[in-house]
């Protein structure tokens, strides 16, 4: 007997009375970083509901900083405000066989990267007063433009206590980004020797 024919699991979107605030839309936004190529609307709902769905709590998302950022709603309201930004070409889908997953348009990364490069500088930094590594082992299978984004806030931001975390990092990292890394290292190590000659 041949495979049978499983058509593709249809989309249908309902932005009525959606509603949305500009914040509502950096929290969706910031919280479809984890569910992009991974899941689709539904899951993304129930990630900002902070829902026990137990897909959801396979995948560990409940430990997610986006787990039930808008909790406050149902699950209908989120819904449809997730609608209204893949309408409005904030974020799209596409197909994996028959399984609709969710993904940024140029649109919707464009607003959403600069939170989602502070984001991981954020836990970069945690890692760095923890002694943790979680972060620096987890960087190099990012996208290259928002590791560079990171190390631009890294340079900007950090001593020289993070070296040991880069050097984790520059391990598995391509070429590029391991000259990023070691310019950042550079960075630092000058803006300590500036700041020690101002103090002589």
């Amino acid at each position: 007997m041949g495979r049978k024919n499983r058509s593709r699991v249809p989309v249908y979107l309902n932005s009525e009375d959606a509603n949305i605030t500009p914040e509502e839309l950096a929290i969706i936004l910031h919280g479809a970083g984890t569910v992009v190529h991974r899941g689709g609307r539904s899951l993304l709902v129930k990630l900002l509901k902070g829902s026990r769905d137990k897909k959801l709590l396979e995948l560990g998302l409940d430990a997610d900083e986006s787990y039930g950022a808008l909790s406050h709603l149902t699950l209908d309201a989120i819904s449809r405000k997730v609608d209204w930004t893949i309408e409005e070409g904030f974020l799209s889908y596409y197909y994996d066989w028959r399984n609709p997953l969710l993904m940024y348009t140029e649109l919707g990364w464009e607003l959403e990267r600069p939170q989602a490069a502070y984001s991981k500088f954020k836990k970069f930094c945690n890692d760095i007063e923890t002694g943790e590594f979680r972060m620096a082992e987890r960087m190099a299978n990012m996208e290259n433009e928002l590791q560079f984004d990171v190390i631009d806030l890294i340079a900007q931001r950090c001593d020289e206590r993070c070296f040991d975390h880069l050097e984790v990092w520059s391990k598995s990292a391509t070429k590029r980004i391991r000259k990023k890394i070691a310019w950042a290292q550079r960075t630092i190590s000058s803006r300590k020797s500036d700041g020690m000659s101002d103090g002589a």
